[in-house]
């Protein structure tokens, strides 16, 4: 299971303390600040929310406020 936290972490590395877009397999879309923390290395940590990664499809960066 630490394969895919790391592949992940790596993926995602520099959105760290950003807030980002979550787009999820089932096809609802989310959005938080994404913390450096992994849960049992199967979770990350967005806005005080447990997200597993198995349910991610991908995350991108929110556009910076002027």
């Amino acid at each position: 299971m630490y394969e895919v936290s790391e592949a992940f972490h790596k993926q995602y590395a520099d959105m760290y303390d950003r807030f980002v877009r979550i787009f999820f397999k089932d096809g609802s879309v989310r959005t938080g600040l994404f913390n450096d923390e992994f849960y049992e290395d199967s979770a990350i940590l967005v806005s005080c929310e447990v997200i597993k990664i198995a349910d991610i499809e991908r995350m991108e960066l929110l556009e910076e406020q002027p």
